[in-house]
This record gives C-alpha cells, sequence and structure tokens, in this order.
C-alpha cells in the first residue's frame, strides 16, 4: 500500500448516510461566529434598523396617495388621526369634496367601548355635528387636534340611520395627544397646507424627498449589516477550516484507505454551504422576518382583518416546507458525496496524466468523468427542481390571498367605509409583504443545504483523534535494545485476508534487516506497523521491551527516520524540505546542517544549479525535480533528523545508475550505528544488510544472509533471478 496515498484519503465508511442526520449539526456552527460577536451584534442590529426603515418608506405610500387622491389631503389627514386617538374613536370625513359646506358632518367608523363617548351612547356609524356650526369639519379636527391636554369640547352626535332623531350631547375631557403624532404634525407643517395644484405638487416633493432619504437611510443600514455578517461568517469559516486542518492531521490511518476527492469536497464544497447558510441565517434570516412582521403590524393597525385572511395560507406553506425539505436534505446529502467522486476522480487522472496521454486513452477517462458527471447532474436536477418549485408554490398562495384582501377591501371603498389612499396603502403593504414571503422559501433551501454540509463537516471534527483511538503514555526518549515483532497478525479494515499473519522477528538495536518478497507480501504493512500508523488485531510490537501500544506516538515517531518509495516534496523552499520534521520539533535547522545533510546524501550539487539554490521553491509534488533528484532530498531529510531507527521504503528505485552506488555508501555510512528497515526490489540496496527477511503472502518465510538464504530458500533464490538482479 502507498503510505503517500494512506496519508491523505478517506475512507467511503465516513461518509455521511442518509440515517445519521443530526439538526444539532447546524446549530452547533452558529457557534463557530462567537469569536467575532461583536461584528456580528452589530451587522444584526443594523439589519433590524433596515427592516423598520423599511417598513416606514413604505408606509410613505399613504401620505402620497393622500396627496395626488384625497382632497382632504395630508394635513387634514394628520389632524383627523389625532382627533380620533385623543377622542378615542375612529373618524371619517364622508363627504371631503363638500368639506367647506357649513354644517358638514364627521361619521364615526369606529369607538372603542372603554371610551367615554360609548358610555354616553356614541356609536360606530353616528354622525358628528360641531358645537359650532360654523365650523367646517376640516377646522374642528383641527382645532381638537391643537387642543391642550384636559381641555373640555362638545359637541352634538346624530344617531346612525336616523336622521329625523333628536342629537345628542357629548362633552368630553381630551387626553394629551400621543408623542409620535405631535412629531408627525410638526413635520408636516413644513409642507405648503394648501389645495392648488402646485401646492399638491410641492407637498407630494417633500413626502417623496422625505421617502428617498428614509430609503438611503435604510439601505446604509443593509449594506453595514450585511457587511459584517459576512466578515464575522468568513473568519468564523477561517477557524473551522483551521479545525479541520488540524484535525484531519490528527486522524487514525484507518481513516486513510482511499477517496482523496471525499475530504476535499469537505474543506471546499462543505465549507461553502455552511459559509452560505450562515451568512443567510444571520442575514435574511433576520432581515426578511422582520420586514414581514414590521410591514405585516402596519397592516394591522390599519385593519386586523387581514391577519386571519393571510394566516389563512400558514398551514399549507408550513406543509409544503416540510415536504420539499425532506427531499432536498436526501439530494443534497447524495450531491456532496457525488462531489468527493468527482473530485478523487479528477485528481487521479491529472496526477497520471503522462500514462493518460502515452497510452491514448483520453477518451476513456472524458468517458469515465462524463459519468460520474451526470450522477452529479441527476442530483443537482432534483435539487435545482425543488429549490425552483418552492418559491412559485409559495408566491401563487400569497397572491390568491391578497386577492382576497383585495377584493374585500375593493368592497369597502365601495360602500364607502374607507378611503382610496388607505385602500390603496393596505394593498401595497400586502404586497410588499410577500416579498420577505417569498425570500424564505430561498432561505430554507439554503440552511436545508448547510445543515447536511455542516453535518459531514462535524462527523470528521467529532472522529476520535488518532492518540485517542491508539492512546498512550509512555514516552520513549531513546533505543538501545531492540525490536521485537511478537506473533504479529494484521488484517487492513477494507480487507478480509491478513495482510500479515503471525510473524515472530527480534532485531537487535544497529542491525539492517533488508525486507524482500513479491508485490503484496506484507513488506509496506510490515512497515506501517513499526511506525505505529496501525495497531495489529493480534500479537504485539516491542521496542526495549516495551509495548508500543503504551508508548505515546510523539515519542515513538521521533525515533525514526522514514524514506518512501513514492518522495514528498513539499512546496517549500529546498532548504525547509531538507530540515522538515528536524529533531528540534520546529522543522528549523541551521543552514550549515541542512547543507552538510544534502551533501551525505549526493544532493548538495545539483541543488546549487538551481537558481535560487536552497532557497529554490520545487513546486507542487517537486515537478521541478527528476525522481532521482527528489529521493536524494528525501534521504537527506532522515540524514538530518537524525534518527535511531531509519525506515527505507523502496528508497533508492528511482535513483539514476550513476549516483547509485554513491548513495548506497552513503546509506552504509549512514546506518552504521542504527537500527535500519529496507524494503527493496535491488539486490545491491540489500546486499550491504546484516539479514534479509524473506516474505510472501503476509507469512515470514525465512531469514538470513544473502548467502544463506541463495543455498536454502527458494522464494529468494527466485526473487534475485526475476526481481532483484533485473
Amino acid at each position: 500500500m502507498d503510505i503517500r496515498t494512506v496519508l491523505l484519503a478517506t475512507d467511503e465508511t465516513n461518509k455521511a448516510t442518509a440515517t445519521s442526520f443530526k439538526r444539532s449539526a447546524f446549530l452547533r456552527m452558529l457557534k463557530c461566529v462567537r469569536p467575532y460577536r461583536v461584528w456580528l451584534v452589530s451587522g444584526i442590529f443594523a439589519s433590524i434598523v433596515y427592516a423598520l426603515l423599511h417598513s416606514v418608506s413604505i408606509l410613505g405610500a399613504l401620505p402620497i396617495l393622500k396627496v395626488l387622491l384625497e382632497h382632504e389631503g395630508l394635513h387634514g389627514w394628520v389632524d383627523r388621526v389625532v382627533a380620533g386617538e385623543r377622542l378615542d374613536v375612529e373618524l371619517h370625513v364622508r363627504d371631503t369634496l363638500d368639506e367647506s359646506a357649513a354644517g358638514a358632518v364627521i361619521v364615526v367608523q369606529d369607538v372603542s367601548s372603554a371610551s367615554s363617548l360609548y358610555a354616553q351612547g356614541l356609536r360606530p356609524g353616528d354622525h358628528i355635528v360641531p358645537g359650532d356650526r360654523e365650523l367646517t369639519a376640516r377646522l374642528w379636527l383641527e382645532q381638537i387636534a391643537d387642543s391642550p391636554g384636559g381641555h373640555t369640547i362638545s359637541f352634538m352626535g346624530q344617531p346612525a340611520g336616523n336622521a329625523q332623531a333628536a342629537a345628542i350631547p357629548f362633552e368630553l375631557s381630551l387626553e394629551p395627544a400621543s408623542f409620535a403624532w405631535i412629531q408627525a404634525r410638526r413635520l408636516v407643517s413644513f409642507v405648503p397646507d394648501d389645495d392648488t395644484k402646485n401646492a399638491r405638487l410641492t407637498a407630494l416633493t417633500y413626502v417623496l424627498a422625505g421617502v428617498v432619504l428614509v430609503v438611503l437611510l435604510a439601505n446604509f443600514c443593509r449594506f453595514v449589516g450585511e457587511y459584517l455578517i459576512a466578515l464575522s461568517v468568513v473568519r468564523g469559516m477561517m477557524d473551522v477550516r483551521r479545525a479541520l486542518y488540524a484535525k484531519v492531521l490528527k486522524l487514525p490511518m484507518s481513516r486513510f484507505t482511499r477517496d482523496t476527492g471525499d475530504m476535499v469536497s469537505r474543506f471546499v464544497q462543505d465549507v461553502q454551504d455552511v459559509q452560505r447558510g450562515l451568512k443567510t441565517f444571520f442575514g435574511k434570516t433576520i432581515r426578511e422576518p422582520l420586514k414581514a412582521i414590521f410591514i405585516l403590524g402596519v397592516a394591522l393597525t390599519m385593519d386586523w382583518r387581514i391577519t386571519l385572511t393571510m394566516l389563512s395560507i400558514t398551514p399549507v406553506a408550513v406543509l409544503i416546507f416540510w415536504r420539499v425539505g425532506a427531499s432536498m436534505k436526501k439530494a443534497n446529502r447524495k450531491l456532496l458525496r457525488g462531489y468527493g467522486t468527482m473530485l478523487d476522480a479528477l485528481t487521479e487522472t491529472v496526477a497520471s496524466i503522462a500514462v493518460v496521454k502515452a497510452y491514448t486513452t483520453e477518451h476513456t477517462e472524458r468517458r469515465r468523468l462524463w459519468q460520474i458527471d451526470r450522477n452529479i447532474y441527476a442530483e443537482q436536477a432534483k435539487l435545482v427542481r425543488l429549490e425552483a418549485m418552492l418559491s412559485p408554490i409559495l408566491e401563487v398562495l400569497g397572491v390568491i390571498a391578497i386577492s382576497a384582501v383585495t377584493v374585500w377591501l375593493g368592497g369597502r371603498v365601495i360602500d364607502g367605509s374607507i378611503t382610496p389612499a388607505r385602500f390603496g396603502t393596505i394593498v401595497i403593504l400586502l404586497g410588499m409583504m410577500s416579498d420577505p414571503l417569498r425570500k424564505l422559501a430561498d432561505i430554507y433551501t439554503r440552511m436545508i443545504r448547510s445543515t447536511a454540509g455542516a453535518e459531514r463537516l462535524y462527523e470528521i471534527l467529532d472522529a476520535p483523534d488518532e492518540t485517542e483511538v491508539v492512546a498512550g503514555t509512555t514516552e520513549l526518549h531513546k533505543f538501545e535494545k531492540s525490536i521485537e515483532f511478537r506473533n504479529v497478525t494484521f488484517t487492513y479494515p477494507e480487507s478480509e485476508l491478513p495482510a500479515l499473519r503471525d510473524i515472530s522477528l527480534k532485531v537487535a538495536a544497529g542491525e539492517t534487516i533488508a525486507l524482500v518478497g513479491p508485490n503484496g507480501s506484507g513488506k509496506t504493512t510490515f512497515i506501517n506497523l513499526l511506525l505505529r500508523f496501525y495497531d495489529p488485531q493480534e500479537g504485539a510490537l516491542f521496542i526495549d521491551d516495551t509495548d508500543i501500544r503504551t508508548a505515546t506516538l510523539r515519542s515513538l515517531r521521533k525515533l525514526m527516520g522514514l524514506v518512501t518509495q513514492d518522495t514528498v516534496i513539499f512546496p517549500i523552499p529546498i532548504a525547509d524540505n531538507i530540515a522538515y520534521g528536524a529533531r528540534n520539533g520546529s522543522g528549523d535547522a541551521a543552514r550549515d546542517s541542512v547543507i552538510d545533510a544534502a551533501r551525505r546524501a549526493y544532493a548538495d550539487d545539483f541543488i546549487r544549479t538551481k537558481q535560487d539554490g536552497y532557497d529554490t521553491v520545487p513546486g507542487q509534488m517537486g515537478r521541478t525535480l527528476s525522481g532521482g533528484q527528489k529521493q536524494r532530498i528525501a534521504i537527506a531529510r532522515a540524514i538530518l533528523r537524525d534518527p535511531p531507527i531509519l525506515v527505507f521504503d523502496e528508497a533508492t528505485s528511482q535513483i539514476d545508475t550513476e549516483s547509485e552506488q554513491k548513495i548506497q555508501a552513503a546509506l552504509q555510512e549512514f546506518s552504521k550505528g542504527r537500527t535500519t528497515f529496507i524494503v527493496a526490489h535491488r539486490l545491491s540496496t540489500i546486499r550491504f544488510a546484516d539479514r534479509i527477511v524473506v516474505l510472501d503472502s503476509g507469512q515470514l518465510i525465512d531469514t538470513g544472509t544473502h548467502e544463506d538464504l541463495q543455498v536454502r530458500c527458494p522464494l529468494y533464490k527466485t526473487l534475485c533471478q526475476t526481481q532483484l538482479e533485473a
């Protein structure tokens, strides 16, 4: 098994399943922005202010319509509302076109049962006749609006539907006007109070200027809110990715067997889905419902009956959300897994592009990727269909409800119960209220997708660390005696046959051991167990009579230096690559030590030919270096680490013949006094070993020197003839 692949991939069994969905996953993701709560709270507050000002700007339709449609005008409307508030009744001037006529009456549209006037006999539909019959309705309402608190007024009330009945006298001590309407009267005092065309046009200009000012302020608050919320969420996602980086590096090797793309997808696609969901949650999920609530509150103050009509669609909308949401969660989980499969296949193809081109299999790879993409498309189409369906259904329901309300309100305009301006304002409010409700459908779908992504992220973040799975407390500070395999049997998690079977081997300190055998014989597994990437199911490994399962992983691995067949080169300067994992624990090392290690690995000569020498960055995976150059850098890395135990897994397989003898001499020199394990297919690599261990199908066949095995081990003799000497 390729160790480099093992370090990067993840097991199919670790993916989120259709039955593992947890709603708590997204709630946990909300906590990731806690460190940035100052930005977040400020952004939410700005969003609340925006929602409030947005509602105020919509309410500006009423004074605009008053100026345009009704003779009462802006000043008359404000005076009538203020007078009605102080009288604790709702008033309406029946014939505003003939308001200048003496004796014009005012209609009582509604009266509170707790009102003093109600106790005196005033009822809805009654006509109010000012005590001074010379006063017009407009002047009488203005007089009441201007009167100080505690002022007593008198007027006559004509019972509804009975013009012959005697008028009833009423008397009332006025309550002070509310602060809000006092300010409203002050504002409208700046608007010309005249019924001429020019005066009405000027009044309209003033009102529109006020609306524009409110809209500017509202959208500034929206900008501040969205910006601060986005900043806090992006920083929170940086923390999540950092936690993912740390977690992935700590996962046990049993989690790293295949499907690199799925792990990459969690870093990219899943984090992006959660980021979009959090921005939506702290932005639109707060802003849009508040817009609807504020608008609904304004509409309720104008006529509470619309509530029943609008709420009638709520149960239907909730049912639709629930049914569509369940299907979306399932489709989105499949889609996220599909992205992982696609990334995995694409990574493999790009990494193997030389073989693909050499064997002219571009068409085969294109068809393979196309089939994967078609599977992703099927899930995307399902998800898009559900998302596209939800908003139109809710919009149709909203239009039906609004149409019913409009018909009902239109009837009240016709019979004179409400004014055209009030009718138009309520219809506008209902229409504007449907906009945030429609956006809630988009919010819901995005939240569903982000929750699925959060679930997959926490499936990784909640996984136990390698130190938890393979816990140990003993610190191995040095290695002096021996390494021993005692009846070790190991089977990989995804396999049914053991990779090693009942292996017993004792290696003395300072001894050099060569591991040989056919492909699949267990050589790399032997190394994996030594480094404790895995623990055996049976038997145990001992270092100086200490079971390595009781040792801390860090102290165990600090005793070892590893050079793999597929050399890992990082996109950092060559000097840093050599110093990677230096014994001081930080990866730093003096430049002189780096150069000395490079010389001993026969890498110094070619490094100095580079334009930037030891500061040259070799590119992703060392693409600017040859295979032999990469391996010599890896050998220099092991030399600089200066461990008591060396592990070379096919370490010289890509080194050219010219430098092979020099490297063999370097290995022999460096391995003196150290315990060395060599996995190799070249006879020249293993000739200097103290002992050669022959493995086949996970079993230890024989051990001995090259000469002894040539005589008594047929398998070794065959390997020498077919593999090693070749």
